[in-house]
């Protein structure tokens, strides 16, 4: 039988015993406690801290150097609810955002890619601000400081500036235009402008273009599009010349440069073959004539009325594949062929503006490969449709010609000369 001494010290060390077994438990408990923080939603975001540069201090106007700043982009299936659980963020501010008016927030239209941060507090890691960037010039920030949320809109400024470009042509306006590090929405704009009077898909090496226009520029990146003011372009040795006025441009003639016809029905896209009387045909393999003109284009790309009219006929067609034919005037008609699809809307019978979608470029029928087939007919003979003159524009009202002259002088002085091509876009005061 053991002694009290003996009790007593295998009490003491049952006591120790149990102690150190408690500690080891403790530390696991610390151990695993901590994994799961470290993997949480909240540690994550927390922890996720943006490298910003220096003198980046602000987001959205609000100071972010003393807070822990997480920054994420909305994803293809993400919505408002998904994106403020992962934050650890209560419904009810869900709800506070949902509520809010489209004007403010619109939680429909959220878009992958849009870009979002967290501020939180450095030392509890409570959640201060909710920046969403709307789009590049107006962000929204939810503040949550207070017991109230509240939320307000911060716009960015806009630096609007008068730029002058000078190009000429290697493979296309669109590559000489981003080659000067002007942006392709200037390419767009001339296009534009010129859709009436220039084929761009019979453009060629060394053809020239200056204009002079305004362009807006948010953080020193250019905003929106391009406003052209005044511009010329050099296409087969022939000057066009657009000057806007009012709210269009005019020719310096002041005869408007929207005419009855596009000059192709499609905005671009790389001509496979031009308009021959004798052309080995790709898929019945004799010589037999090409009335028309095939602009090779991906599949699927809109094809549009080069002018108002009236549907003909819009179907099937053997050889022709889906087939439009538009009636213009009592002597002009246009068709379009292979297709791969009709636009919705299109039937016999129906009207159609200029520039209107009516199909998309296919392959069917006799093709053999994604392209249009561009038909014109004058008085029932098809004739080729880039040789075609079309009627001119009314011109200019007697009453506005003097104050149009007075601006053509003055706006032509502020083009670039032709001397010096592929250069950047200069920087000038407005004349």
């Amino acid at each position: 039988m053991p002694t009290r001494y003996e009790l007593i010290h295998h009490s003491v060390n049952m006591r120790k015993r149990f102690s150190l077994i408690a500690g080891v438990v403790i530390l696991i408990l610390g151990f695993m406690w901590l994994w799961k923080s470290e993997n949480s939603p909240w540690y994550k975001h927390s922890q996720s801290k943006v490298n910003l540069p220096c003198d980046t201090l602000r987001i959205a106007g609000i100071r972010v150097d003393t807070l822990v700043v997480d920054s994420a982009r909305i994803q293809n299936d993400d919505e408002i609810g998904s994106v403020f659980t992962s934050l650890g963020l209560p419904y009810s501010l869900v709800q506070f955002i949902v509520d809010q008016p489209d004007s403010i927030f619109n939680v429909r239209r959220l878009q992958s890619g849009q870009r979002y941060w967290t501020a939180r507090d450095s030392a509890s890691g409570r959640v201060h601000f909710w920046i969403f960037e709307k789009n590049r010039i107006e962000s929204l920030i939810l503040d949550l400081r207070d017991s109230l949320p509240r939320l307000s809109t911060h716009r960015k400024p806009v630096i609007t500036r008068n730029r002058q470009l000078v190009g000429v042509i290697e493979s296309s306006l669109f590559q000489s235009v981003t080659d000067a590090r002007a942006g392709q929405e200037l390419a767009m704009a001339l296009a534009g402008i010129f859709d009436w009077t220039v084929d761009f898909f019979q453009i060629q090496k060394g053809d020239r273009y200056r204009v002079y226009y305004t362009e807006q520029l948010v953080d020193s990146i250019p905003y929106g599009t391009a406003q052209i003011i005044v511009a010329e372009f050099i296409a087969s040795n022939k000057t066009h010349t657009a000057i806007r006025f009012q709210n269009g441009y005019f020719d310096a003639q002041g005869q408007s440069m929207k005419r009855r016809y596009l000059k192709a029905p499609l905005d671009y896209a790389r001509i496979s073959s031009g308009f021959s009387t004798s052309r080995m045909h790709p898929v019945l393999r004799y010589i037999r004539p090409h009335l028309g003109v095939d602009y090779a284009a991906p599949k699927g790309t809109p094809v549009r009325a080069v002018g108002e009219g009236q549907i003909l006929e819009a179907g099937y067609r053997g050889g022709n594949g889906n087939f439009v034919k538009i009636k213009h005037s009592r002597d002009h008609t246009t068709g379009y062929l292979h297709l791969s699809r009709i636009a919705s809307g299109i039937r016999r019978g129906s009207r159609v503006l200029q520039g209107q979608v009516i199909g998309y470029v296919g392959s069917t029928g006799l093709s053999t490969g994604p392209h249009l087939c561009f038909r014109f007919w004058n008085r029932g003979v098809q004739v080729n449709p880039r040789k075609l003159q079309g009627p001119q524009p009314e011109p200019m009202k007697a009453r506005d010609l003097p104050a149009f002259k007075a601006l053509r002088d003055s706006v032509m002085r502020s083009l670039p000369a032709w001397s010096s091509p592929d250069q950047a876009p200069k920087n000038i005061k407005p004349s």
